[in-house]
């Protein structure tokens, strides 16, 4: 990830406050349940002095070595075994301290062995391109939210299929994207009129991936096409440079929202182009969201650039009326 290093210093300062106040809290959480539970304090001291206390029995007597080693792992089993009664008479486990982290896997560090963990490099995107750039994730928007109802059931297109039933099938298909995201690479063009809840589902995968430990890049087409053109045209090579569209092509999952809606040109085309072949190269998995249709897509951007999504992308298109209107009606009644 090409990020300038006065942020890079940052995100380390930030993460350093961060992991600073995730310890207090552990701190003070096990004071409360170890205040409670006494014992749990003299079983920790136990557990600390045992391993010096079979070194020293170790050095007095050499020959029965082995023997001290036995009864030092048997007694340390004894203590683990008794505090993991008592935390299961609290109705807790180890990882219960664990809770006050933001991260569990990194611990707030930032790193897992050795390397930047996916948080971090998820605050590194946020840090770097913040609201100014990167669309927000609504808190109403995901899957569990998802209510079919607002489409049609009466309905047809002209294979027989209604809205609420081509829904069910993209939202089914999403779905699927995101809780195999990882393990399986897959495309995405979400295609349809305005309101019919392409974003709606957008964020939902945007937040699932992200939950499950993936860094995303989420952005309107406007913004990253207009991004990508202030970074080639106001380059001072004297200076260090964010590189946004090195963080384009290898983040790991890129959301482009409302494609076409750009101001089009030759070099967005070119863009375009250029950021979806690199990252199928790769297999990277990129969704995009449109209103245009694929006709327009050829008219827009080329015969190429139709031409591969057509070879990398899975096409779904939502049908139907605008259900926010619907909902503002459901909501005022």
């Amino acid at each position: 990830m090409s990020i300038k290093t006065d942020i890079y210093r940052s995100a380390l300062r930030d993460y350093d406050s961060i992991k600073s106040a995730s310890e207090a809290k552990r701190r003070e959480l096990k004071r409360r349940i170890y205040e409670a539970n006494p014992r749990l304090d003299e079983i920790d001291r136990e557990i600390n002095i045992a391993g010096a206390e079979a070194a020293k029995r170790i050095i007095k007597d050499p020959k029965n070595s082995e023997q001290i080693r036995f009864d030092m792992n048997a007694r340390l089993y004894e203590l683990e075994t008794e505090k993991k009664l008592i935390y299961r008479e609290m109705g807790i486990t180890e990882d219960y301290f664990d809770s006050v982290y933001r991260c569990p896997k990194c611990k707030d560090t930032g790193m897992v062995d050795g390397k930047e963990c996916s948080c971090f490099r998820q605050y590194l995107i946020q840090k770097a391109y913040g609201r100014s750039l990167l669309n927000e994730l609504s808190e109403e928007e995901s899957f569990e939210t998802f209510n079919p109802d607002f489409y049609s059931r009466t309905d047809v297109d002209r294979h027989g299929v209604s809205p609420y039933e081509n829904m069910r099938l993209i939202y089914a298909n999403c779905l699927r994207f995101a809780e195999r995201f990882g393990t399986e690479y897959k495309n995405l063009l979400l295609m349809g009129k305005t309101g019919l809840g392409k974003t709606f589902l957008c964020n939902s995968i945007a937040k699932r991936v992200l939950d499950d430990g993936f860094t995303v890049i989420y952005i309107s087409a406007g913004r990253l096409f207009k991004t990508l053109q202030d970074e080639q045209f106001n380059r001072n090579e004297e200076e260090e440079l964010d590189s946004f569209y090195d963080d384009v092509l290898s983040v790991d999952l890129l959301i482009i929202d409302d494609l076409g809606t750009e101001f089009s040109t030759s070099l967005v085309s070119a863009q375009f182009f250029n950021i979806i072949n690199e990252r199928m190269v790769n297999s990277i998995p990129t969704i995009i969201s449109t209103n245009l249709t694929p006709d327009r897509i050829k008219e827009q951007y080329s015969d190429r650039v139709l031409s591969r999504l057509t070879d990398g992308f899975e096409f779904m298109t939502l049908t139907g009326d605008d259900i926010r209107i619907k909902k503002k009606f459901m909501q005022s009644i």
